[in-house]
């Protein structure tokens, strides 16, 4: 069963807290242009981001970049509770600039994984998601100014926490074969995501069968090997297209698409404008 909890929302800021108390895989094609904040109160689970996949429990702290495949998978209990914070860059980047903290984008790149807590922090972060919280739901005068000072909070503390676990120890990633496996094949896509190799030879070059490869995949990632692939290139056509005075037939080519025709179809499809209405920031 699952049961919604918490749904609110302001502009820039959606916060949703949910309980689940049977087996849930987050669903597949889970990517979006938002930051995201994933808090575990209760439960365990298996956090896959990029190509990682890390073990996260009560009282730790996920930061999902944007545009970052990401998934959720069981880990031991059934059950588990959650909050989660999406965060719009473009609405909230002028607030966090005028009280001096760093921008999303700086934060998210910076530190995107899981941040691992102390009880007292733990303590002091759920307040600050109640708070919020109940900003949102009371909505009195002031209510947004109040909800992002506690989100300023929230990224101190994450930020602090994340520079003291460099220190000192990174929360662990998962290395079991099926993961450990994932993990590489997903490196290699990301780095040489214009090469046209199949399935089958992709399994060959990393000595499993094609079908286990594609089952674990689609386990660990909920995507495809392509769909994947794929990613990695849209996530490359688009620095190419910002940052570069290649054409799109160019870029095309450079990605390893067949044509240009279908470059603009696949773009269009993860990217929702044309290669072109992105160049020209449409």
């Amino acid at each position: 069963m699952e049961k919604i909890l918490i749904l609110q929302s302001m502009e820039g800021m959606i916060i949703d807290r949910v309980v689940r108390d049977q087996e849930y895989s987050m669903a597949i094609k889970h990517f979006h242009d938002t930051y995201e904040l994933y808090f575990l109160l209760e439960g365990e689970r298996y956090y896959f981001i990029e190509k990682e996949t890390y073990y996260v429990k009560t009282g730790d702290v996920v930061l999902i970049n944007r545009q970052q495949v990401h998934k959720t998978s069981q880990a031991g209990s059934k059950s588990h509770d959650r909050i989660l914070l999406q965060l719009n860059g473009k609405v909230l980047e002028p607030w966090l600039k005028s009280t001096g903290l760093p921008s999303l984008e700086k934060i998210f790149e910076d530190f995107y994984g899981v941040s691992r807590l102390s009880e007292q922090e733990w303590e002091e972060m759920k307040g600050l998601l109640l708070g919020i919280t109940e900003e949102l739901e009371n909505k009195s005068e002031g209510f947004e100014i109040m909800a992002k000072l506690k989100l300023s909070q929230i990224l101190i503390m994450i930020s602090r926490s994340r520079k003291r676990d460099m220190m000192i120890e990174m929360p662990s990633r998962v290395e079991t074969p099926k993961h450990g496996r994932v993990h590489d094949v997903a490196e290699y896509l990301t780095f040489h995501c214009e090469t046209g190799e199949t399935l089958e030879e992709l399994a060959e070059r990393f000595f499993v069968s094609k079908s286990y490869l594609s089952k674990i995949f689609r386990e660990v990632t909920g995507l495809s090997v392509n769909e994947y692939r794929n990613l990695a290139r849209m996530r490359k056509a688009q620095k190419l297209l910002k940052n570069s005075r290649y054409s799109i037939t160019e870029i095309s080519e450079l990605l390893g698409f067949e044509s240009v025709t279908y470059f603009e179809r696949v773009f269009k499809k993860h990217c929702a404008v044309t290669p072109l209405k992105f160049r020209k920031g449409k």
